[in-house]
This record gives structure tokens, C-alpha cells and sequence, in this order.
């Protein structure tokens, strides 16, 4: 090859070389800077993809996600966030041994008690107020938004250890409460996450009613 064709190429392999070794560099640099929300979000998506499957490895994957996640939002200043996910830590424990003593008997999916539900709602009340109020005091970022959505979370954490259906009706609006939590903050990972979290959660509501009826 020679003439005008072989000058262009010997001109632009050079930048290609440059822009792909670039590209590689900035991706690289993407997942060192990165790898916390990475993990968290892996493991986060196995969590819920393992819930619904009913598998007891749902509360380990969720642990490490939780885990990640504490320091996470620490950082960015989400105390209510970050609070929540003590309380999952704990939650996620007694739901593996609580999943876990129950293997061998019937423990079958169920519609939330009618006589629950006042009181569900009252806790979830009471709680926001608290929650409102303590993160004010200790001046964490997007307060109200943060006590409404911990308050629901532990509602519907402990729902799902009960295995009552309705728990994923409740994951579907606090997780897309989320995406807007997170769009706020600038935490685009996050908010990719809990857009995941949205529409497995909506799978799960789907496919345990059909377990269910």
C-alpha cells in the first residue's frame, strides 16, 4: 500500500493506539475509584435476585452489600441511610437464622395480616418523625426524605423476613424513592442500583403472588 491511503493510516493508527490505551486507562481508573459501589451493587442485585428466588444465600449476599454501603453513605453524609444499613446488617442475621430454622418446615409465602397492617403503619409514622428529627440534629443531607425512606425500609425488611407478600409492593415505591434520593446526591451508581432494585422487586411481587393464589 502506498500513496495518500498508506500516509492516513501511518497518521492515525498512532491516535487510535493513544485513544483506545485511554479508554482502557479511564476505565481502569472508573473501577479503582469505584470498586466499593461496584461490589455493593453485585451483590446487592444477587441479594434481591436470591430473595426471590427463596434462597437462604439471600442474607449473606445482602450482608456484604450492606456492609459496603455503610461507609458509602457515611461519605456522603445519608446518616439515615447509613443507619438503615446497621439495621439490615442485624435484620439480614436473625433472616438467615430465622429462613434458616424454618428449612425443614412449612413455611409458605402469606398476604400481610389484615390486624398488622394499622400497626405497621403507625410504627412506619412514628419512626419517620424520630428519624426526621434526629437527622436534623445531626445535620445529614436530604433529612426528610431520608427519615421517610429508613422508616419504610425497616417496615418492609421486617415484612420480608415474614415472608408476607406485600413486602415487595412496599420495596417497589421506597426503591424508586431511591432513584430520586440518590439523582440528588449525584450517586448515579446508586441510583442505577435501586432502579434494578425497583424492577426486581415488581418480579418478586409478581412471582410470589402466583405462589401465593
Amino acid at each position: 500500500m502506498s500513496g495518500p491511503a498508506s500516509v492516513i493510516i501511518l497518521f492515525w493508527a498512532p491516535l487510535f493506539i493513544i485513544q483506545q490505551l485511554n479508554n482502557h486507562w479511564a476505565i481502569t481508573q472508573f473501577l479503582i475509584n469505584n470498586w466499593p459501589d461496584i461490589l455493593a451493587f453485585i451483590t446487592g442485585v444477587l441479594g434481591v435476585w436470591l430473595t426471590i428466588k427463596q434462597n437462604i444465600w439471600c442474607w449473606p449476599m445482602a450482608l456484604i452489600s450492606v456492609g459496603i454501603s455503610i461507609v458509602v453513605f457515611y461519605k456522603q453524609r445519608l446518616f439515615g441511610d447509613m443507619s438503615l444499613q446497621w439495621v439490615y446488617f442485624f435484620a439480614g442475621i436473625y433472616g438467615w437464622i430465622y429462613w434458616n430454622q424454618n428449612k425443614n418446615k412449612t413455611f409458605k409465602i402469606t398476604p400481610t395480616p389484615k390486624k398488622y397492617v394499622p400497626w405497621l403503619l403507625v410504627a412506619t409514622a412514628i419512626q419517620s418523625v424520630v428519624y426526621y428529627f434526629l437527622l436534623l440534629r445531626v445535620r445529614g443531607d436530604q433529612a426528610l426524605l431520608d427519615a421517610l425512606l429508613t422508616a419504610a425500609s425497616l417496615t418492609a425488611t421486617y415484612m420480608m423476613t415474614k415472608k408476607w407478600l406485600e413486602n415487595w409492593a412496599v420495596w417497589v415505591l421506597i426503591d424508586a424513592c431511591y432513584i430520586l434520593l440518590y439523582g440528588i446526591k449525584s450517586m448515579w451508581l446508586f441510583a442505577l442500583l435501586y432502579l434494578v432494585f425497583t424492577l426486581m422487586a415488581l418480579s418478586g411481587w409478581i412471582k410470589w403472588r402466583k405462589s401465593v393464589h
